[in-house]
């Protein structure tokens, strides 16, 4: 892992495996929160930097999903509103 430190800002590298995955520095897990068995979320814009983040409450992504307006689709199908209660964390 390398970490830089300039002003406020701090970069973190870490190495993608052969299967894909990342081991997150132990600094970023610290910051964000993250445990095993922690959800992380990627929000990918269509410009811009990749924002990373902890799942905390599902609530939040029902009220992120209905602030952002109406999706393709329209509705949350009975299976993902199961799915989003199977994954809430109560903090």
């Amino acid at each position: 892992m390398k970490s830089t430190t300039e002003m406020t800002a701090t970069a973190v590298e870490a190495t993608v495996t052969s299967k894909g995955q990342v081991t997150l520095p132990k600094e970023l897990r610290k910051r964000l929160g993250i445990q095993r068995g922690s959800r992380i979320r990627f929000s990918i814009p269509a410009r811009g930097a990749v924002r990373v983040e902890p799942v905390l409450y599902e609530l939040e992504d029902l009220w992120r999903m209905a602030d952002s307006g109406p999706q393709a689709g329209g509705v949350m199908t009975f299976e993902e509103m199961d799915a989003a209660k199977a994954r809430r964390q109560w903090k």
